[in-house]
């Protein structure tokens, strides 16, 4: 499908449905431990986070293997068997066959959460590079994850939670079996080796203050919302609420407001977009205390999840122009899972600390956000630098590419624009830009911008 800022092809529709699959598979195993947890009274909520860490070293072991596995067939193998071993662990949480006993479920669990976050290593890079550049990123994932969501609410309100968490787990293997086994080529390119942009030197790629800042203030923001996390969930295991209830719903919403935010003007607002969004999230304590748990457990659900979006779709933006994408893809939640551990720390602080935390948290981010020059300024037409002259005639001219399609190559190669764009930029229409990639991709052997970067890259 067209649109005016990019195109929506089967490649990317088939992202958001595995990203959608994963959240669906990972909020319903996070709940069926939680519920399983609920009555270990005063320990329930400290079991809860505990399972953050876990999940953070699955991701962090999915770009290391990436380091051991030379080739296509091992990596994907290496997905399929980390899915078995997903399945397997639920299995045994579920007692679907046998009844494991405390030790049995502590493994059954320690194992479920590394491969849950080894997956999820796995999904968020897929994602990440599936969609380089692409204009749509924030949406695309914002849609998936409210679908997700609704999956996770159907399941628990409407569908015994075991039988529906066996048909999802068996829907995952068999989504994950066709994109390793029986898709063959067409979705190759997702166990490939990476295009390591870092490596060219280009200036035009963020630089490490401008990733620091980034970073920093992408992290801050999180944990502002975590300071009211706390509250919600003492609140959970205490059985004064659930916050499983219908009010996460809102979690839905949040995904949709964070996708279509954090996509404005091609992401140069995703900052001042968070930023704003946090600072939503300051009346929460006072409301909570005041007894307004429902109305306060729905704003939060879409400030938090908005902001699990924003957090995601820069880490995803990040990660095609550094020399670790594999690793960065996968910080968003490796981070979050962090966060998520030391927020207990400040569970029996009182309102106004958690109000003068968040006011100085919020201050420590629009200095980072201003040090990293994520506050948008006046578009200015960009001139594209060009690639070094004789390789780029000796491609060429190996291709047999005309003079217009050389200038269409540039573009293509140096710079993340969208077809809308390059046609602005080139006094053209969509439609002539769309034959001239074609023909690029024809005379080249290559079939996405992704392969073609690649190929050219490593012809020289």
């Amino acid at each position: 499908m067209k649109t005016k800022a990019g195109t929506i092809n089967s490649k990317h529709i088939t992202m958001a449905i595995l990203f959608t699959v994963y959240m669906s598979e990972y909020m319903l195993c996070l709940i069926c431990m939680d519920q399983s947890a609920y009555h270990l009274e005063g320990t329930g909520a400290i079991l809860h986070y505990l399972k953050m860490p876990a999940l953070a070293v699955g991701f962090l072991l999915f770009p290391l293997s990436q380091k051991f596995e030379s080739d296509i067939r091992t990596r994907r193998i290496t997905m399929l068997a980390s899915d078995i071993i997903f399945i397997a662990g639920m299995a045994g949480i579920m007692e679907l066959f046998i009844k494991t006993g405390p030790v049995g479920y502590i493994i059954s669990c320690t194992v479920t959460l590394i491969s849950l976050g080894f997956l999820g290593g796995a999904v968020y890079y897929y994602y990440a590079m599936g969609h380089v550049g692409h204009a749509y990123i924030g949406r695309l994932s914002g849609i998936a994850g409210a679908a997700a969501f609704l999956i996770q609410m159907t399941v628990q309100f409407l569908i015994p939670s075991n039988i529906a968490m066996l048909v999802l787990l068996l829907a995952g293997f068999a989504f994950t079996t066709y994109l390793t086994i029986v898709s063959k080529k067409r979705f190759e390119w997702m166990f490939d080796e990476p295009l390591e942009y870092a490596r060219r030197g280009d200036p035009a790629l963020p630089g490490k203050m401008i990733i620091v800042a980034g970073c920093a203030a992408m992290i801050m923001l999180y944990m502002i919302n975590g300071l009211t996390d706390t509250i919600i969930i003492s609140l959970s295991f205490s059985g004064d609420m659930s916050m499983y209830a219908w009010p996460r719903l809102f979690g839905a919403a949040g995904y949709l407001v964070g996708g279509f935010l954090a996509d404005l003007g091609r992401r140069k607002w995703l900052m001042v977009c968070a930023l704003c969004m946090s600072i939503m999230s300051f009346p929460l304590p006072f409301m909570l205390q005041e007894g307004h748990v429902i109305t306060a457990t729905c704003h939060y659900y879409v400030i938090v999840v908005s902001q699990i979006v924003f957090l995601n779709v820069f880490f995803w933006d990040l990660a095609p122009k550094t020399s670790h994408p594999q690793l960065v893809a996968g910080l968003s939640r490796v981070l979050a899972c962090v966060c998520d551990a030391i927020h207990p720390a400040f569970s029996n602080t009182s309102v106004m600390t958690r109000i003068t935390i968040e006011a100085l948290l919020t201050s420590a981010v629009l200095l980072c956000i201003v040090l990293g020059g994520y506050i948008p300024v006046p578009y200015h037409k960009k001139q594209v630098n060009a690639p070094d002259g004789s390789k780029l005639d000796e491609f060429a001219a190996a291709h047999g590419l005309t003079p217009r399609e050389k200038d269409f190559l540039i573009c293509l190669i140096e710079s993340d624009d969208d077809v809308s764009v390059i046609a602005s930029n080139m006094n053209t229409s969509t439609r002539t830009v769309y034959r001239h990639i074609n023909s690029i991709y024809e005379k080249t052997g290559t079939e996405t911008r992704y392969s073609l970067m690649r190929y050219y890259y490593q012809s020289h």
